[in-house]
């Protein structure tokens, strides 16, 4: 600390005349870092007084942030002596911000300083530790102490925290000073932190659970009922039962491992079936490690014989952990498995087990008879599961003539060592916290909230959730972006739900226009680009209700970077910013890390076409970012990175085609800003005239679905296009199934037609022209004289092209009468009102005369072989034209047209 001078007495009082405000004092010592200035300050009285609670008329309590505490806070590592004196004179304060302080600090002081807050914290064993206290740091300083050799009171404090008692508000069942959450993930730390004790101090803590569960009765035992295994507990739950479970039985294997009798006489001393059952796992576990290296401990195949000939290993609730018990000593030597015919002759019914069966049959009105045959085929079936878990190459050669019998008679015994019990459930999405009291709370009580608030997990009915908090919390950022501001360190101190309901918020609030604190909403998508998949955070409840991993929060980093590339013209980013943005897409494409997620999702996209599959994995979204950076100019200095990085994803395997879906979605940025680019890559992308593979038709299709009709992009894709045309097989569509790649290509040859882009010596207008079935010629041209109807201005030279085309299809129709289906559409011209009567009514009767079975949307059929044609207009005009053989063969087609008074003069033809 020789950089730092210690404060005179003027230079102290100075500056405690000059904190007049909160904000002043808040500013002061937040940014304070001379730990010189502790003990002077603590003389001066600037820490003897923090705010304490207050009442409000409607019962309320409401307390003040105190900043002293975050000084002191920062300071415990550098001058922690003074701090704890400091913090000791604190014992009467009922300030949350103080207790907390207390553990935080306190877990990083030497242990023997730490050791003196004892007085303080006993202090609060009424009134508790403080709703704001981490309990992370509840956790760190009792393994603070107990690393630190002052283990009486880390024992006590650890004591405090992890032993179950009953409340009277919970009818009797046992509670924790910590949160099943905040239990299970710090209970290992104090195992291991507790070193050879760990099994003395953790195993009565699982025995006071139990009895308190009221899971051990008289006359019963179900302790541990509902872990399947004792290898790991259940996903979807963080239980106080399944922490203890797991510390006693790494306690147990330690133990084991070092002094296997006197491990065993502790786990011995107690008869509760659980810890039979670890003792069960622990003893096989290790057993079978030693075996597997040759180092075997004969005091521990004592153990584990005992276990094995002990009726309390054979329940019915332990079969699973009896059979890797029996695997284990029959791996050590087949000739340990020699008792096992008598052990099971006994059977694992007891007699107590046995009385209690025969009185619950008794009861469904069963007789003695009946009882004794259902235990016998209990006992059956268990004997035949235990002889298929231990194998064959195991099993002593009488025992393996019963396996076969009973193979034989009642069938294999699929999975012997499978759990027997398994439950499921829901939590709906519902925030514990409303939106009207979130957005009351200042930026660090909202991160308190999110870091302190966990699922209490009994996965029934619509309980609150981290997923319904989350949506609370994306709705209020997306209203105020600076309801976070100043919290740092959040990749590391929220669950990737809430980080990915911050991102999603920021984006709407993107979105609406609104500043968005960009310094800290960087520097969050680094670190969570940053951050490796797995979370540091234990799922609580269902799968839908909290995110088990950074994939779904990366994915949403991303899709926003690419949005904020896409926008940066709009939202008056700085060149500062728009480089941040480019650097972290960059280095996201710097590996194939976004790739190995996408393939190694394969399948799970359903029927999904590739340009949706780009839209919800990483990879594809990442490209699209690409693709934007490319699209921001040529004169930035990160474009030529862009297009190498392009490149480099581009030739990575692409089984999905959701690749070359985002490269025709964004072919018309890559035309503009890499041109020499594009035209070079062309045929590896897009194919050529003489074929195309299934990604380079996706790419291709995109193109044409997600883009207007444009000259240049015509000429570029004419090739590809053609390939399609001359395509025998199903040609691949990239987005939209109720267009086929024919008529879409179709389309743009018209529209190429019509604007006089291209003649007849065209090749892909004579390809499609030549190779196109009638219909969907027949659709591309009447899908044009549908969009006139939607357009508000059609050039007439545009118009009459249409009907130049249209006459020169009718010539053909004439001359190949067997693609009349080229005239089905032939209503639209009539329907877009682009075209005059006097042009379209002796045309109509030309397409009736080619195609007497004509049929549209407004073609209906009347009786016999005539039909008829009904169409109105805005203008009054109604016009039925008839088509059908009458007696007249002159008078075959009839057209009657009714018009308002005034309007006949404007047909050519009579009244």
């Amino acid at each position: 600390m020789a950089e730092y001078q210690v404060p005179t007495e003027e230079q102290i009082q100075a500056a405690l005349r000059r904190l007049t405000s909160f904000q002043l004092r808040r500013a002061f010592y937040e940014g304070l870092k001379n730990p010189l200035w502790v003990k002077p300050l603590a003389d001066a009285g600037a820490f003897s007084s923090p705010p304490e609670p207050e009442v409000g008329s409607d019962g309320t309590v409401s307390e003040k942030y105190w900043p002293e505490a975050s000084y002191l806070n920062l300071m415990a590592e550098h001058v922690p002596a003074e701090v704890a004196e400091v913090l000791g004179s604190l014992a009467g304060s009922s300030n949350s911000w103080v207790r907390r302080i207390v553990f935080s600090a306190g877990s990083r002081m030497p242990s023997a300083i730490a050791a003196n807050l004892k007085p303080v914290i006993d202090g609060w064993k009424v009134s508790g530790y403080g709703w704001r206290t981490d309990p992370r740091d509840l956790v760190s300083f009792a393994v603070n102490l107990l690393e630190g050799g002052e283990t009486k009171f880390g024992v006590s404090f650890a004591n405090k925290l992890f032993r179950p008692r009953k409340d009277a508000g919970t009818d009797g069942y046992p509670v924790t000073e910590l949160k099943a959450h905040w239990y299970s993930r710090g209970l290992p730390r104090v195992t291991r932190a507790l070193g050879g004790s760990a099994l003395k101090v953790i195993l009565p803590w699982l025995t006071l659970y139990e009895e308190k569960e009221r899971s051990i009765g008289e006359d019963y035992d179900h302790s541990g009922y509902g872990r399947f295994e004792i290898a790991q507990g259940r996903n979807n739950h963080h239980e106080v039962q399944d922490a203890l479970i797991d510390a006693v039985r790494d306690a147990a294997v330690e133990h084991l491992e070092r002094e296997p009798l006197a491990a065993w006489a502790a786990l011995n001393g107690n008869s509760t079936l659980i810890v039979r059952r670890i003792s069960l796992y622990a003893v096989a576990h290790v057993l079978g490690r030693q075996a597997a290296e040759e180092t075997v401990n004969a005091e521990l195949v004592s153990v584990a014989r005992e276990l094995m000939l002990d009726a309390k290993s054979r329940d019915q609730l332990a079969v699973s952990d009896f059979i890797r018990l029996l695997q284990a000593l029959g791996t050590v030597s087949p000739a340990e498995l020699d008792p096992l015919e008598n052990v099971l002759a006994s059977g694992h019914v007891t007699e107590r087990a046995a009385a209690r069966l025969k009185r619950n049959l008794c009861d469904q009105s069963e007789s003695d008879a009946e009882t004794q045959n259902e235990i016998a085929q209990l006992e059956r079936h268990w004997r035949h599961r235990v002889l298929a878990g231990v194998g064959r190459e195991l099993l002593p050669s009488i025992l393996r003539e019963q396996l076969d019998e009973l193979d034989a008679e009642d069938g294999v015994v699929d999975d012997p060592l499978r759990p027997t019990l398994k439950t499921s459930g829901w939590t709906g999405p519902n925030s514990p916290m409303a939106l009207v009291e979130m957005v009351a709370l200042e930026p660090m009580e909202l991160v308190s909230q999110l870091e302190g608030w966990h699922d209490k997990g009994d996965g029934w009915g619509p309980r609150p959730s981290h997923e319904g908090q989350a949506r609370v919390l994306e709705t209020v950022i997306t209203s105020n972006p600076q309801a976070l501001a100043g919290q740092r360190d959040l990749a590391h101190r929220l669950r990737p739900t809430y980080l990915r309901a911050l991102l999603n918020g920021w984006e709407g609030a993107f979105k609406a226009e609104l500043d968005l604190p960009w310094t800290q909403v960087l520097a969050l998508i680094a670190d969570i680009l940053g951050h490796s998949d797995a979370s540091d955070f234990p799922v609580e409840s269902g799968r839908f209700d909290d995110d088990p991993d950074f994939t779904e929060t990366k994915k949403v980093a991303i899709r926003f970077l690419t949005h904020l590339a896409s926008k940066a013209s709009d939202a008056k980013l700085s060149e500062e910013q728009l480089s941040q943005i480019a650097n972290q897409l960059l280095a996201a494409a710097s590996g194939t890390s976004e790739w190995s997620e996408y393939v190694g999702t394969l399948g799970e996209e359903s029927e999904w076409d590739p340009l949706m599959v780009s839209l919800n994995w990483r990879w594809p979204i990442l490209l699209r970012g690409l693709v934007n950076l490319v699209g921001l100019g040529e004169d930035r200095p990160w474009h030529s990175r862009a297009i190498e990085a392009l490149s480099d994803q581009l030739a990575l395997d692409d089984p999905r085609g959701a690749s070359r879906a985002v490269l025709g979605e964004g072919l018309g940025r890559l035309f503009t800003h890499a041109h020499d680019w594009l035209v070079e890559s062309l045929p590896t992308y897009f194919g050529t005239h003489l074929g195309s593979d299934r990604n380079q038709q996706v790419a291709m299709t995109t193109a044409i679905a997600m883009h207007y009709y444009h000259p240049d992009l015509y000429r570029l894709l004419s090739d590809p296009m053609i390939a399609a045309i001359e395509s025998a097989d199903k040609v691949a569509i990239g987005w939209g199934n109720d267009v086929s790649p024919q008529q879409r290509i179709g389309q743009w040859v018209v529209a190429a037609i019509i604007r006089g882009h291209i003649g007849e010596d065209d090749p892909l207008r004579t390809e499609f022209y030549t190779r196109a079935d009638p219909e969907t010629r027949g659709e591309a041209i009447g899908h044009t004289a549908w969009s006139f109807m939607h357009t508000e201005i059609v050039d007439d030279a545009i118009r009459d092209q249409l009907a130049n085309l249209w006459d020169e299809r009718v010539h053909h129709v004439k001359a190949h009468p067997e693609d009349k289906a080229e005239l089905k559409d032939f209503y639209w011209f009539i329907r877009s009102e682009r075209f005059p009567a006097s042009w379209w009514l002796p045309r109509l009767l030309e397409a009736l005369e080619l195609d007497g079975e004509l049929e549209t949307g407004a073609v209906a059929k009347l009786g016999g072989e005539q039909r008829r044609l009904s169409f109105s207009f805005p203008n009054g005009c109604c016009v039925w034209a008839f088509s059908g053989r009458l007696e007249d063969p002159v008078d075959d087609h009839r057209v009657r047209v009714r018009l308002p008074v005034g309007k006949h003069r404007a047909l050519p033809f009579p009244q």
